[in-house]
């Protein structure tokens, strides 16, 4: 049988998960922001500043951490190394081997894992339903993705086999995170306090950053202690994207995660994209290609098809009362 969801849970749980994917397409800007600074250590900077603010909210919230109990706070933090750290390394991997522009055309697949795998376990949606909406999206990320040639260029063949499969592994990391993070938040309950959970993955995900720190020594780009002048702007952007990208739109994403299915919130991540590169054309201050334009239009258009399918769902019709045991006055 299928799950109803109330209009109004809908609506609350669109406009923040669109929240959140907007602040998620902010973080786009990082690396060009702070160039030519490793990228590296913008991460690390990022996390540790997200890892900070995380153990402030803990330290005033142990009842609510008490509350939470061991299990699922490991459960939360668990998700922010998978999620986080786990789905950026293999994705920066993924466009080391085999080209940006192949990296940035797999993340494509997460909208459609998510919905595909989500469908499955909560059969929210008839499957005849989520095949328009699936070909809309897939169709605006690609054109979206790819036409960012600038992120890399293509290898041989065995580097792009490698560098696809590094993609592919990058879109499961964080389909698991979008899947996971709502059952484990809808099994919790009342237990789950928004700021706690937020910030037991945010002191996970700083954890599993400190794995960079190697790389960030060895890797190409300048560093940010150079001197003043590249630390101030490193140090700012840090702040932005870990408030931003980081706890606000977790912040938000949980919301929308106690709100609607994941076989919506699937199709809703495709806005991340979208919403990365129309700040990143604001900040390159440009014009769309005609690719862009109308690669950005379809996704909006594919998760509209989905939310209007969503809507369509009517609650299952009460059943006949069974009827009374015999010998048993009513």
């Amino acid at each position: 049988m299928r799950e109803h969801v109330p209009r109004t849970r809908v609506l609350a749980g669109l406009s923040a998960a669109l929240v959140a994917t907007a602040l998620w397409g902010f973080t786009f800007l990082g690396p060009a922001a702070v160039d030519p600074v490793n990228v590296y250590y913008l991460v690390l900077g990022r996390y540790a500043v997200f890892g900070l603010m995380s153990a402030a909210v803990l330290a005033t919230r142990l009842d609510r951490l008490r509350a939470l109990g061991p299990r699922r706070a490991a459960g939360a933090a668990h998700l922010g190394i998978v999620g986080y750290i786990g789905f950026y390394l293999l994705l920066s991997m993924s466009a080391s081997v085999g080209g940006g522009v192949l990296a940035s055309a797999m993340t494509g697949l997460i909208p459609v894992m998510v919905m595909l795998a989500s469908n499955l376990i909560e059969k929210v949606l008839p499957w005849r339903h989520c095949l328009l909406p699936l070909a809309v999206i897939s169709t605006g990320l690609f054109l979206v993705n790819g036409s960012a040639g600038s992120f890399g260029t293509d290898g041989g063949r065995r580097e792009a086999l490698i560098g696809a499969a590094l993609g592919f592994a990058a879109c499961l990391a964080w389909s698991y995170f979008v899947i996971v993070n709502k059952i484990l938040i809808r099994r919790a309950g009342p237990a789950v306090d928004n700021a706690t959970w937020t910030a037991c993955i945010g002191l996970a995900a700083f954890a599993g950053s400190l794995v960079l720190l190697p790389v960030a020594e060895s890797a190409d780009g300048a560093s940010p202690f150079a001197g003043f002048d590249a630390l101030w702007p490193f140090a700012m952007w840090c702040v932005a994207l870990a408030v931003l990208g980081s706890w606000c739109a977790t912040w938000f994403w949980n919301i929308a995660s106690k709100r609607l299915p994941s076989t919506v919130m699937g199709p809703i991540i495709g806005m991340e994209a979208v919403f990365g590169a129309f700040f990143y054309l604001l900040w390159d201050q440009r014009t769309p290609t005609v690719s862009e334009l109308c690669g950005g239009l379809l996704v909006i258009t594919g998760v509209v098809l989905c939310v209007y399918a969503l809507a369509r769902v009517r609650p299952p019709a009460p059943g006949p009362a069974p009827a009374p045991a015999r010998g048993v006055r009513r």
